[in-house]
């Protein structure tokens, strides 16, 4: 009481009192929101950390769901839910981008299916640049590059590693008699065809996977370069032995003393 007059209730007080409240949550939130997704769009591409964005975005979706039934009708809860949700489902996508298997000529295609120009060597590209290219309208299609760019990558490594293999291999000689080294080494030829026959199943498979597109000329002249050198040691070697059986028979023997 004050002055002695009774308190007066006014519930309409109250019940906007306690709308505010919820407001006062709701746009506090709709702020937040707002800030940290418009910062995405202006973070340079290299800097993207899809993992820490999939993450502070979870933690919106969280603090949505918290919020009280009574807001969930409101138009700006609708509309903070909407864009959580449609930056959120570009990031599954994003991430497949932002994979290091991506290369020039992956992002030119997806510049062509979008009609965008995504200069990824820039060094003021952003991530604005690719949102605004409407990425999910072409989602199947990006997919699909983001996932070939990933095999490549594959044969690539295993076309790099056939060339070093055979980047470090030489023939090696023994002697024959007092005739200085003549021959080759059997066991280091054996080693040889080993690794010939591994690297052309390796090759084999290469030249009949789908993706290997950017790499067949490469991969053919290898399978190319080995089956003859295979080739050319198998008939080396068949001439190698003859030729130790027939010095013998023509050395010594009666055909000598003739």
């Amino acid at each position: 009481e004050l002055f002695g007059l009774p308190v007066t209730d006014y519930p309409e007080i109250q019940q906007i009192k306690r709308e505010l409240n919820l407001l006062q949550k709701l746009y506090g939130l709709y702020n937040d929101v707002l800030e940290k997704v418009n910062g995405y769009y202006d973070i340079p591409w290299v800097d993207v950390d899809i993992d820490k964005i999939n993450q502070e975005l979870l933690d919106f979706q969280n603090k949505c769901r918290k919020l009280p039934k009574a807001l969930k009708e409101w138009d700006a809860f609708v509309e903070l839910k909407k864009t959580i949700d449609d930056f959120n489902e570009s990031c599954p996508l994003l991430e497949m981008m932002a994979n290091k298997a991506m290369k020039l000529r992956h992002w030119e295609r997806i510049s062509t299916l979008t009609g965008h120009q995504l200069d990824v060597e820039n060094e003021n590209f952003l991530l604005r640049n690719i949102m605004e290219s409407n990425i999910l309208e072409n989602k199947e299609d990006i997919e699909d590059i983001c996932i070939a760019s990933v095999k490549e990558k594959d044969i690539e490594a295993k076309l790099k590693q056939v060339s070093l293999d055979w980047s470090t291999q030489n023939f090696q000689f023994s002697n024959f008699k007092t005739r200085g080294e003549l021959l080759l080494k059997g066991d280091i030829i054996s080693e040889i065809v080993t690794l010939m026959e591994d690297s052309l199943m390796v090759l084999g498979s290469l030249l009949s996977n789908r993706y290997n597109a950017p790499f067949k000329g490469e991969i053919q002249k290898w399978v190319n370069k080995l089956s003859q050198t295979t080739e050319i040691i198998e008939s080396w070697m068949i001439v190698q032995n003859l030729w130790i059986y027939l010095e013998a028979v023509f050395v010594g023997g009666d055909i000598a003393k003739q």
